[in-house]
C-alpha cells in the first residue's frame, strides 16, 4: 500500500489477477448460462475460482465456447 492507502501489485502479482478474474467472469457466465441467478452464480465462481484445475478449467472453457 503506497501513503494513499492504495494497493499497487508487481507485474507478477497483476498476472495472477488478471488470471483469477478471467477464470471468475468465464465460471459465473458458464453457470448463468446453465440458469443460475446471477448473484448467487458470482457468488459460486468466487468459491471456486481459486481451487480449480487448469486441466478442469480448461475443460469447462472448450464447453463455454460450444454454448
Amino acid at each position: 500500500m503506497n501513503e494513499d492507502s492504495r494497493i499497487s501489485l508487481t507485474e507478477k502479482g497483476k498476472e495472477i489477477a488478471v488470471h483469477i478474474y478471467e477464470r471468475h467472469k468465464l465460471l459465473t457466465n458458464y453457470l448463468v448460462a446453465f440458469g443460475v441467478p446471477i448473484d448467487i452464480a458470482r457468488a459460486d465462481a468466487c468459491k471456486i475460482e481459486h481451487d480449480l484445475s487448469e486441466e478442469t478449467f480448461e475443460a469447462i472453457r472448450r464447453q463455454y465456447k460450444k454454448l
